[in-house]
């Protein structure tokens, strides 16, 4: 801990003798001490009925701003394009018998990354990636949740119709969007909790231990 007090700044003036003595201090992080502007007592602003010294703080707590990264969105991929297009660049590339030497290598190897990254470019779109988006919905889940939107529809037109199939048939794509969901989010949880450092354990912490949401 440290004190941004001053060294020798009173906080006290006793009622009865007028000394001065300082039985107040201010202390905070090593980390947070940067960010204080000022820290002082002021005896001229003592209200009435009390001896201690007003101490004001001054911090400087503007956040940084927060640079959204762009990456690439691999769940809105189109595979199928990826991959056509892909065997057609590959084609380009002559085939080899062998290669005579180290040079021969890392060359093969820059032209294949040089295709893939073409491919890359073309079919695997940028996204800018919210704080508070989520990110373990992806393509398929849309899908699905459109699939069974359309089977709920169907489902309660025919609310009439007990031996409809279409009511059989919303329930399965219900409790699938249902399994889909979770699976993704567990994934998704479990990613995160193989990647996270020290700072983030108090972050984890505040998650599991906060009100259910999305």
């Amino acid at each position: 801990m440290e004190m941004p007090l001053p060294h020798g700044v009173p906080t006290l003036c006793a009622k009865g003798t007028g000394n001065l003595t300082r039985p107040d201090n201010v202390f905070c992080s090593k980390d947070f001490l940067d960010y204080f502007v000022s820290c002082n007592a002021y005896p001229e602003r003592t209200p009435g009925k009390t001896d201690h010294f007003p101490i004001v703080m001054e911090a400087d707590l503007v956040p940084p701003k927060r640079v959204v990264e762009e990456r690439r969105d691999w769940r809105r991929t189109d595979w199928k394009e990826f991959g056509k297009m892909l065997a057609e660049e590959l084609e380009g590339i002559p085939e080899a018998e062998g290669y005579g030497g180290a040079e021969e290598v890392v060359a093969a190897v820059e032209a294949l990354d040089a295709v893939v990254w073409r491919c890359v470019g073309k079919h695997v779109p940028l996204s800018k990636i919210s704080p508070h988006s989520k990110r373990w919905w992806n393509g398929e889940l849309k899908a699905q949740k459109d699939a069974k939107q359309k089977l709920a529809q169907l489902s309660f037109s025919h609310r009439d119709i007990p031996d409809s199939p279409a009511h059989e048939q919303f329930r399965r794509a219900r409790n699938d969007y249902s399994a889909a969901l979770k699976r993704a989010r567990d994934s998704c949880w479990m990613e995160y909790m193989e990647e996270i450092e020290e700072a983030d354990v108090f972050t984890i912490g505040k998650m599991v231990k906060g009100e259910p949401g999305d």
